[in-house]
């Protein structure tokens, strides 16, 4: 019963959180009202140099490299490796196997045995620097720790505890194809299996949405053209009930007077 919830209905379950859930992000973060100029200095003044500073932040993240050399390390290796585990995982979601996803194999596999690494020292540097640790909250604890039982356990499948790899492919593909099945499949690969599924559902609510949230940025996607005036797009005009300005004009007479309306 536990194998049939776990390859059945849990991730299908899994998979509408975190798709309702980015996709209200998103939605949210676009219709959020940007009344002022808050871009960070120093900014493009062309929008040609606004995509070009966005890439940069999506691929290499220079300003945190300006701001903090260590996290900016353990940013760029862990997000490198990551990318490679993940394209070596599409072969068990693709049949047949595209010829560039094979070519792939061996360096995903050297990057999935390194990549605990990098969220070990994201993790240590949070215990260990003073600043990090008053600013920490519980959700980037549970995130890291999370992402290392997801990587520690997949190397430990890797190297210890093997799982007949046909199985897990046919429990992907049918669940890709709407024909969950279920088989007899190690424990491990299941805790691996239900630490995925967890990410998944967390990740819409944590800051790990900030994979999505940069293109959202006015801090980042702003011009610095400050010479030019900036028209708020959400300056709506509004209808005024003369009445309802202060001071009413019943009042007005009253409070002029000596005193000022107050009463002795």
């Amino acid at each position: 019963m536990t194998a049939k919830i776990l390859y059945m209905y849990l991730p299908y379950f899994a998979a509408a959180i975190f798709l309702i859930g980015v996709v209200y992000r998103i939605r949210t973060w676009g219709k959020t009202p940007v009344p002022l100029r808050i871009v960070t200095t120093p900014a493009p003044k062309s929008r040609s140099g606004v995509v070009w500073r966005i890439i940069g932040d999506v691929l290499w993240f220079p300003s945190l490299f300006k701001g903090d050399k260590l996290l900016w390390l353990g940013g760029i290796l862990f997000h490198s490796l990551l990318w490679l585990v993940l394209l070596r995982h599409l072969r068990y979601f693709l049949y047949p196997i595209p010829a560039w996803v094979e070519s792939l194999q061996t360096t995903g596999l050297y990057a999935g045995y390194l990549i605990p690494l990098p969220l070990a020292l994201l993790l240590v540097r949070r215990l260990l620097l003073e600043r990090n640790l008053y600013i920490s909250i519980l959700g980037d604890y549970f995130a890291l720790i999370l992402l290392l039982g997801i990587t520690i356990s997949g190397v430990l499948l890797r190297v210890f505890f093997r799982a007949y790899l046909v199985d897990i492919k046919d429990v992907m593909l049918g669940l890709i194809h709407l024909e969950p099945r279920v088989y007899d499949i190690p424990w491990l690969f299941g805790l691996h299996f239900s630490l995925v599924l967890v990410l998944l559902i967390y990740f819409p609510f944590s800051k790990l949405m900030h994979s999505g949230g940069i293109f959202f940025s006015p801090t980042r996607n702003q011009r610095a053209n400050f010479e030019r005036r900036f028209v708020n797009p959400w300056d709506i005009k509004v209808g005024y009930n003369p009445n309802n300005l202060f001071p009413p004009e019943k009042y007005r007479q009253e409070l002029a007077g000596p005193g000022g309306g107050r009463k002795e």
